[in-house]
């Protein structure tokens, strides 16, 4: 027997499990930190991947918009690279005035003004205009035709009427989209309602009870109809320039690529393959996970990512043991409300009529409840965990004790510290 530590919280918790039945332990690869973020930016800005240099492309005393994610994206930590940008961008001839700034809402709620400073920092609020954008606005969009998905395209208007737009954005493993960044930034950062929602729908298969398309998942690009739509639409809108970046678990940039908006994205996709992609020999018939401590696991909205990340790690009816202490509760208002539904497909049917981000995770926490045994190790009340079809737990002595109960005898059990950043994929 041995000890094993997961984060939970702002601590670590022990487990102690028998090593022989460990077939494996998902953790990210080594990697190297960048130190001079300005140098590495403007390295990136300079020689990008499928597109001219940024300075070849700007032009002075053109008006340009930079589209940066909104704080539920805080991780990202835009103020850091954020201020490079706008002062290459003022050596190319541009001056603040010229600049606007677009924070990619979605459908989020509005940005408070201390959320907006902490996006892009205090220097660049008092010199940059800062605009939220407004999915349900219809006056201040453009529409800009229809997709071949028959998604009706409309985008923001300071984006849209902007001589040069930069997306700016975080690469990692993305539930529906395969992965975050890129091209998401347009849609469904800058996008309107209509564009957003018919767009999100291609999760699911057409036709009533059809179920999720499994193509619309983590690490799936190709065939993954949400991600192509999206891809169409931002290759018709045509953008500028885009600069993304990776980080580490511990929050440090450690990849920035930049250019053509899809070319570099896929560079930098790769890039997450070969961090937080694992690969394995065989499922596992016990999985225990951590999200990752405190932020990752503020609330259960926040560890659905890590749920779905499981689920490419064990066998159907495997059992999960989940440790995300969820001291602010489940999070997002809407999360719970959509476990008013008794079926998936009910949950599925009211999406495909009005699909939102908390409703998709609310049907892929209630789709892991019916196809996995979860226990879950919270803070949460246990009529709650107990309503989202998951099992509670007050300890990991107690957990264990239930995921061996409902296991076979001598289950092979695979560890996942980091949860909600690795992502299992079976070794063909």
């Amino acid at each position: 027997m041995d000890k094993y530590k997961f984060k939970y919280g702002r601590k670590d918790i022990d487990i102690v499990l028998p090593s022989k039945s460990i077939i494996q332990t998902l953790k990210p690869k080594n990697s190297t930190n960048i130190n001079d973020i300005e140098g590495e930016l403007i390295r990136v800005l300079e020689n990008p991947v499928g597109s001219k240099p940024l300075k070849d492309i700007v032009k002075s005393g053109e008006k340009v918009v930079i589209v940066i994610s909104d704080i539920t994206r805080a991780w990202i930590k835009n103020h850091l690279f954020l201020i490079h940008i706008v002062n290459y961008l003022n050596d190319l001839g541009i001056n603040d005035n010229s600049i606007k700034i677009i924070v990619a809402l979605g459908t989020h709620r509005p940005s408070t003004l201390q959320e907006v400073q902490i996006l892009v920092g205090e220097e660049l609020y008092s010199r940059v205009k800062v605009f939220d954008h407004n999915c349900f606005d219809d006056n201040n969009l453009m529409y800009m035709g229809e997709s071949s998905f028959g998604t009706p395209i409309y985008i923001n208007k300071r984006v849209a009427e902007a001589d040069r737009v930069i997306l700016t954005g975080g690469i990692v493993f993305h539930l529906f989209a395969g992965f975050g960044g890129g091209a998401k930034s347009l849609v469904p950062g800058v996008a309107g309602l209509k564009t957003i929602q018919h767009n999100h729908r291609l999760t699911f298969y057409e036709g009533e009870g059809a179920g999720l398309n499994p193509n619309a998942g983590s690490n799936k690009i190709s065939d993954n109809p949400m991600r192509e739509d999206i891809t169409e639409i931002c290759r018709k809108f045509s953008p500028d320039f885009l600069f993304n970046v990776v980080l580490d678990t511990e929050g440090n940039f450690v990849k920035f690529v930049g250019g053509d908006f899809e070319k570099a994205w896929l560079k930098g996709c790769d890039y997450i393959r070969e961090l937080y992609g694992i690969e394995i020999r065989e499922k596992a018939e016990i999985i225990v996970a951590s999200a990752g401590g405190y932020p990752k696991d503020m609330n259960l909205y926040q560890s659905v990512k890590t749920m779905d990340n499981c689920l490419y790690g064990g066998n159907e009816d495997s059992v999960i043991v989940l440790f995300s202490e969820c001291s602010e509760g489940l999070g997002a208002e809407e999360f719970l409300s959509w476990f008013r539904y008794s079926t998936l497909e009910d949950m599925e049917k009211a999406l495909k009529e009005n699909f939102t981000v908390p409703g998709y995770a609310a049907y892929k926490t209630a789709y892991t409840g019916v196809f996995r045994k979860l226990i879950l190790v919270s803070a949460l009340p246990d009529e709650t965990v107990k309503k989202l079809g998951f099992i509670p737990a007050g300890s990991p002595e107690e957990a264990m004790n239930v995921a061996y109960s409902l296991a076979p005898s001598n289950p092979k059990i695979t560890l996942m510290p980091y949860g909600g950043n690795t992502l299992p994929i079976v070794f063909k």
